[in-house]
């Protein structure tokens, strides 16, 4: 009697921690969107950089600490 109720207990949470696990659900097939509002920055090559220079496209925003 005890090893079923064990058995059981083992069961339950294997599947609770399956579906925490499992990755979100998205309607559709779209990406996540977070819009950003407009700068410009210097970029390496000695000019002006926009974030309106890449609309319409994917961007990945890194920032870091520069030293100097």
């Amino acid at each position: 009697m005890r090893i079923k109720t064990l058995g059981r207990t083992v069961l339950i949470l294997l599947a609770v921690v399956l579906v925490a696990c499992s990755p979100p659900q998205v309607a559709g097939n779209s990406a996540p969107t977070i819009a950003a509002p407009d700068f410009t920055l210097d970029n390496a090559l000695g000019g002006e950089t926009s974030l309106s220079d890449y609309s319409g496209t994917p961007v990945l925003l890194f920032f870091h600490m520069a030293v100097g």
